[in-house]
């Protein structure tokens, strides 16, 4: 049993050190500098240098407020506030949904138009040359897409978009249970929420007509099934994970990176805890995301006669990633659809052809290191340094939206109010970085192993996108996942600011421990105690 504890822990060390590094990396990226879409015609990502004392300043003041309120968000009633936000989002997101009006462009209507010429009996798409021909994958989210057109008719995309507030509340939902599961403590589990509801980028995400949103609630869902499922061993949560997570793939092939991270669990669970049934339920995983896919292609082929073509191979994916393009290094620059029409449509010969480009890449970038530093910090910085996501981007850049016959809107995609807007989530990026950042690196021998369920997923999209072809909206519905890590190292930094005060300054005893249901209540903070504080962190 020893050797199991041992090698338990040596596993989570190594994890925790490689969720540390590129979450150090962003930390101090995010407040050296920030990265724009200023053209939104265009998509072209523009670098810029940050302003560092604004950053700092700001984890000075959240820092020194937590210490000094940190008792009063522990009295909080958890389900109240969790009550309050949801409540908040909802409203927020349906007055924005059907204020803004943002109709559809690029893959969001190519998928919503082949999926209403389907039910009209036109298969053109599945045909060479066809959108679905050559993109497959995205028959799971054509799917999804019918119900509605076949209620809504032409105002389908008006409802997707109603439906993805439900999906991003039933996202808010899991993050805060998942909190609680993983850290069973109120204040960081309402810290938590309260940085939920400043996620203002995921809110803006649920006019975007595509598989983003949807998935982002059903891979947290699949999460928080799975969490249940380490901490009560009930089957049937571990089962409706496996669906949960296999409709999230469906819906957006980016979730696969979700996919494994929880077989990786599951296969950890077995070892460690010598659960048999784990091994089962991984098996169950890859089965159910390869069953619903056939299934998808299934019914397409039996119902056009047309057989589901295999498409664009992945490898080109990849060989993208690694080329240069107009809007930034290894973004979209339409190579995947140039090299299978190359092919003559063939999905081998564009393979080779692929493949033969990722090799000129690696020796380029072997033959001029400089280079393929400036590129892979550029790709990086590009994805995961853009405050906002391009969650302004995805409607700025619609042919038809109210947004500019709106005063409101207009401002805050435009004008004033833009500039405040990006301008906090541009603070909120950075903070979010570094409280994650603190949680990994002061509670390094603490951290239990389903703590990192979270964490793992961002390592791998992050590694993902490292290579695969990028874009900062693939990054949007990962950066949430950093919430809980970030309000339990504010938390866990604030805590100790508070005792070494103590200490110091106070009366040199601890706080006493807060009954059951709360951490800490600590007394009224004596006078001068927030200026203290505030030269204790600067000394620091």
């Amino acid at each position: 049993m020893e050797k199991g504890v041992s090698a338990n822990r040596v596993i989570v060390s190594v994890l925790t050190v490689l969720v540390l590094v590129p979450l150090a990396f962003l930390t101090v990226n995010s407040v050296l500098m920030t990265a724009d879409i200023p053209e939104p015609s265009t998509e072209a990502t523009v670098f810029g240098p940050d302003m560092p004392w604004v950053h700092l300043a700001a984890a000075a003041a959240v820092a020194v407020l937590l210490a000094v309120f940190r008792g009063q968000l522990a009295r909080l009633p958890e389900k109240r506030l969790l009550t309050v936000g949801m409540t908040l989002v909802f409203v927020a997101g349906l007055v924005w949904v059907f204020t803004m009006r943002v109709e559809t462009g690029a893959d969001q209507y190519f998928v919503l138009e082949g999926a209403k010429n389907f039910l009209q009996g036109d298969y053109q798409a599945f045909r060479e040359g066809g959108y679905f021909y050559a993109y497959p994958h995205q028959l799971g989210l054509a799917l999804y897409f019918q119900p509605f057109l076949l209620a809504a008719g032409q105002n389908a995309w008006l409802w997707i978009q109603a439906a993805n507030v439900l999906w991003l509340l039933l996202g808010f939902y899991c993050l805060q249970r998942i909190t609680a599961l993983l850290f069973g403590k109120r204040e960081v589990t309402n810290a938590a929420v309260i940085l939920m509801l400043l996620c203002f980028e995921i809110l803006l995400y649920v006019v975007f007509v595509y598989g983003n949103v949807p998935a982002f609630g059903l891979g947290l869902l699949a999460v928080l099934l799975q969490v249940k499922y380490f901490k009560s061993r009930n089957t049937l949560s571990a089962v409706l994970s496996v669906a949960a997570a296999a409709g999230g793939v469906l819906l957006r092939n980016n979730n696969l990176v979700w996919l494994v991270a929880m077989l990786l669990f599951y296969l950890m669970d077995c070892v460690f805890e010598r659960k048999k049934r784990s091994i089962l339920f991984a098996v169950l995983l890859i089965g159910a995301n390869i069953a619903a896919g056939g299934t998808v292609d299934l019914y397409y082929s039996a119902v056009t006669g047309i057989p589901v073509n295999g498409g664009v191979p992945k490898i080109a994916w990849a060989a993208m990633g690694l080329q240069e393009g107009p809007r930034a290094p290894g973004w979209y620059n339409a190579y995947i659809r140039t090299v299978y029409e190359d092919a003559d449509f063939s999905g081998a010969e564009a393979a080779l052809a692929a493949g033969e480009s990722i090799k000129g890449s690696l020796a380029n970038f072997a033959e001029h290191p400089g280079y393929a530093v400036r590129f892979f910090y550029e790709k990086v910085s590009s994805t995961w340094n853009n405050p906002d996501f391009q969650s302004f981007w995805i409607s700025q850049a619609q042919d038809y939206s109210n947004i500019e016959h709106n005063r409101l809107s207009n401002s805050i995609y435009y004008g004033k109010a833009s500039l405040l807007l990006k301008g906090f989530m541009d603070i909120y990026q950075s903070l979010v970085y570094l409280g994650s950042a603190l949680f990994f690196l002061l509670r390094f021998k603490k951290i239990g192993r389903e703590q990192l369920l979270p964490g793992i997923i961002f390592l791998g999209t992050f590694l993902f996108h490292l290579f695969w072809e990028t874009k900062a909206q693939y990054a949007a519905t990962c950066f949430p996942l950093l919430i809980p890590y970030a309000a339990y190292g504010w938390l866990e930094l604030s805590g100790r600011v508070r005792e070494h005060f103590a200490r110091k300054w106070g009366t040199g005893r601890r706080f006493p421990k807060a009954p059951p249901g709360t951490r800490r209540r600590h007394k009224k903070a004596p006078a001068g105690e927030a200026d203290a504080i505030f030269r204790l962190i600067y000394q620091l």
